[in-house]
């Protein structure tokens, strides 16, 4: 859209221009000298060159983003990515790969088979994936689940339905004590040490009263923490954010070197964090994944960064993306994406001053100043000429774009 506007402003200064010097050489001259100084400044001003240069460095751009597997969405986007400094990230399917699955149970006042079963039918029907991996791994064990009723699932937060006249919820810690629930001593420590290990953490209470604690966990995905590492070094800044615990954000954080966290953000909270991060002169890049959303609207951040969920084809597919402006197969594909972006924006860059440095070069001869140094006017064949030769000349740092993204 900016570039249609610039063309379309520079088309009409090139006619302007040609009509102002045609018309004083006509006046001063012949109608036929000034005719010639028209045509002449009219081709040598024409915008071909940025035209020509910025069509053939999307197509091998779009080339190059298919060859990693990147869908560019809005195309005209991938220069606000050469000048982002700010990556915002969470990392459930981004740091982390697949399931996530239990890897501790610690009742209070009950056994192990009774508090996951307990949990499990208050998770009956849930699609949080915590939620049904807590539900599917009762299943398995073949538990028998209590009967619930008014079942209701909390964003952000858990679930929560009665049993036997007692309100049952399951969910995060933060959440449960909002509500009143009451947990010993020993259940918090021992959440502090499970969140420490880069474990998930759900409690689950009966009444006003903590009953348990459901530790999950999940595979870290082979590469991410040099992934995040060669992001750093292009200058481009990950900060991790989360409704997790805090705790739980600073243990990742430190696994993956990750220097800046935001753990236990609410959606309002994350809104102000990215607001004060643009208030300060950066250039937000939001990397959201469509199974784990980050709780940012993608509308405050300066480009959105999408990958899809593996399964979602054809119209499914199509809603996930929405409003976002580039599809990413993995987090793998961003550094490259960020080269090739550069690169593009490097090469637009210098394809527009190649071009207004030699139309200005050029256009002295074609306003007729060859004349007024004893020669002759340019005519338009010669003018065209050198609109040609200002096409090549635009044309040459396209070159770059087609060089190899991963060494």
């Amino acid at each position: 859209m900016g570039n249609s506007i610039s063309n379309r402003r520079q088309l009409i200064a090139a006619a302007a221009l040609a009509l102002l010097l045609g018309f004083y050489h006509g006046m001063s001259g012949t109608l036929a000298s000034g005719w010639l100084v028209f045509c002449s400044v009219f081709f040598v001003c024409l915008p071909l060159p940025e035209l020509l240069a910025t069509w053939l460095m999307q197509k091998r751009v779009q080339q190059q983003a298919e060859s990693l597997g990147v869908s560019l969405l809005r195309p005209q986007r991938l220069i606000t990515l050469a000048e982002a400094d700010t990556l915002l990230l969470p990392y459930r399917d981004i740091l982390t790969e697949g399931a996530p699955r239990i890897s501790a149970l610690l009742p209070e006042g009950m056994s192990q088979a009774g508090l996951l079963a307990l949990a499990a039918a208050a998770e009956r029907g849930a699609t949080h994936p915590i939620g049904r991996v807590i539900y599917a791994t009762a299943t398995e064990r073949g538990l028998r689940l209590p009967r619930v009723s008014a079942q209701a699932e909390q964003a952000h937060r858990g679930a929560e339905a009665l049993c036997t006249g007692d309100t049952i919820r399951v969910g995060s810690i933060d959440w449960l004590r909002k509500e009143g629930v009451h947990f010993s001593a020993e259940l918090l420590t021992t959440a502090d040490q499970m969140y420490c290990r880069g474990e998930s953490v759900v409690a689950l209470s009966m009444g006003q009263r903590a009953r348990g604690l459901i530790a999950l966990s999940y595979d870290t995905r082979d590469g991410v923490r040099a992934v995040l590492s060669e992001l750093s070094h292009a200058g481009m800044t990950p900060i991790l954010f989360t409704s997790s615990a805090q705790k739980l954000a600073h243990a990742l954080a430190k696994q993956f070197d990750i220097t800046t966290t935001y753990g236990n953000r609410s959606k309002k909270n994350s809104v102000r964090e990215a607001q004060f991060l643009q208030a300060h002169g950066h250039i937000i890049a939001l990397l959201d994944v469509a199974t784990h959303p980050i709780p940012i609207p993608a509308d405050i951040t300066d480009i959105h960064l999408l990958i899809p969920s593996p399964e979602a084809t054809g119209s499914n597919k199509d809603t996930e993306l929405g409003e976002a402006d580039i599809a990413l197969p993995s987090i793998a594909a961003l550094p490259p994406l960020l080269t090739l972006s550069r690169r593009a924006a490097t090469a637009c860059c210098h394809s527009r001053r190649i071009a207004l440095f030699s139309a200005l070069l050029f256009l002295l001869p074609a306003a007729g100043a060859l004349q007024m140094a004893g020669g002759s006017l340019m005519p338009p064949q010669v003018a065209v000429g050198c609109l040609f030769l200002l096409t090549v000349l635009a044309l040459l740092p396209i070159r770059k774009i087609r060089e190899p993204l991963i060494k």
